[in-house]
């Protein structure tokens, strides 16, 4: 399976003649069965509308049978299908179906994916808690029965927890755990996929050199493979623009052109988010606060602190900033700030204290960001906060600290910056 998994148009072929044979002899189960699996797979390589079209043409033929594992099977398919496409209603609906069968019925492998995509559900109604405790259960399940793809998804959905609440460190812990089950089954296109995804803690932890590792020996054929390489394209991107390496960064994102189109609501808010990041590096200031706010409004199902979402937003204010856009930077600060408190990240909130102070010239307020990036472990944006209280106040031992990042994480451009303001500073100390 790993080998067809490697060539998905192969695999592809495969299943659809599979299908054709089961649907000649009539046997709309069996068919039923070998559709849901094309659908996990054209899910994974860009082809989500035609993965639910087809899952939706099996589950209308099996759904007046007598309820079984297949039927459990595939609507809880079709309720993580249509959750990835904002189809909120019917999800729900698909997932209370395929959870009425799997738990009567106690099939292990049915109910681990129906709660992970009624964790999904409760998610999307600001239920995070709850949805984490649903995939905490359906981890259960996979371990106990030893369902080790999805005890692998299971780990993957917690990081992706993590990432919510800034926990980057723990995040690492659930995706190694999930590479773990990855390689027990020698499944290599979920091996890839967590590799891309730790790609984002790694940066955020400021291990640059480590996450653009992963990203150097990642080949054409694993883009392609299908998976989640969203974290890859976000962070590889957002490093080579911190360091200097505008070419590297377009190199890059272009890997991932085909997402553009994508309807799949994760795909297109990595994309639109990641693009705003690398026009911005470009001094496009009217285009990249354009995409970030089509990064942003992928919040009503992702949330405020999805990883898309924040650095939308922080894209978002940073153009709105840069053309001189009191209103709108007030706007989408103001959007962090009415979220309620359990929908917020410590992160977003590190944001808005820079933000403001940026704007009102507050000292104070620089403090408590930086002691918030502190806190969080997260160095790159310490020493942004570091570097612009220095520049407000002067104070050399602040820009003194935001050097020592900048160099470490090999920041070119921060670091000429910082240069530049000491140099400011000491040429208005008297002699």
């Amino acid at each position: 399976m790993a080998g067809r998994a490697a060539d998905p148009d192969a695999a592809r072929r495969l299943f659809e003649e599979s299908i054709e044979l089961h649907e000649e002899q009539g046997d709309t189960h069996a068919a039923a069965r070998v559709l849901w699996r094309l659908g996990r797979l054209d899910s994974r390589t860009g082809r989500r509308d035609e993965a639910l079209i087809r899952m939706e043409r099996a589950f209308e033929v099996i759904s007046t049978d007598e309820p079984d594992e297949d039927l459990a099977l595939l609507a809880a398919g079709l309720a993580l299908g249509h959750w990835y496409s904002a189809n909120h209603g019917r999800s729900a609906e698909l997932a209370e179906v395929a959870l009425d069968i799997a738990e009567a019925q106690l099939y292990p492998a049915a109910l681990a994916i129906a709660l992970r995509a009624k964790a999904f559900v409760v998610f999307t109604r600001g239920h995070p808690q709850e949805a984490e405790s649903l995939l905490r259960r359906a981890l259960e399940i996979a371990l106990q029965h030893d369902l080790a793809d999805d005890a692998s998804t299971c780990y993957f959905l917690l990081s992706d927890g993590c990432f919510r609440r800034d926990e980057y460190a723990e995040a690492l812990g659930y995706l190694d755990e999930s590479l773990a089950f990855a390689r027990k089954r020698g499944n290599r296109p979920s091996e890839w996929s967590v590799l891309a995804e730790r790609t984002y803690p790694l940066a955020m932890l400021g291990r640059w050199d480590e996450a653009q590792s992963t990203n150097d020996e990642f080949t054409p054929e694993q883009f392609e493979a299908g998976g989640l390489m969203l974290s890859l394209l976000q962070s590889s991107v957002e490093i080579h623009v911190q360091r200097g390496e505008l070419d590297r960064a377009r190199g890059v994102f272009t890997l991932f052109s085909r997402l553009e189109e994508s309807t799949d609501i994760q795909d297109r808010a990595c994309y639109f988010g990641t693009h705003a990041a690398l026009l911005r590096a470009e001094r496009r200031f009217e285009e990249a606060l354009a995409d970030a706010e089509v990064a942003i409004e992928a919040r009503d199902t992702l949330s405020v602190a999805a990883q898309s979402v924040k650095q939308g937003i922080v894209e978002a204010v940073e153009a709105a900033l840069s053309l001189g856009q009191r209103t709108k930077v007030e706007e989408l600060i103001q959007l962090v700030e009415a979220a309620p408190p359990g929908r917020r990240t410590p992160y977003l909130d590190a944001q808005v204290r820079r933000f403001r102070a940026r704007l009102e010239g507050d000292p104070s307020g620089y403090e408590v960001a930086g002691e918030s990036f502190r806190h969080l472990s997260l160095p790159f944006w310490l020493a942004v906060t570091l570097l612009e209280h220095g520049e407000l106040t002067g104070d050399a031992s602040l820009l003194s600290e935001a050097r020592e990042i900048f160099e470490r994480l090999e920041a070119r451009p921060w670091v000429e910056r910082v240069t530049a303001a000491a140099a400011r500073h000491q040429a208005h100390v008297p002699a």
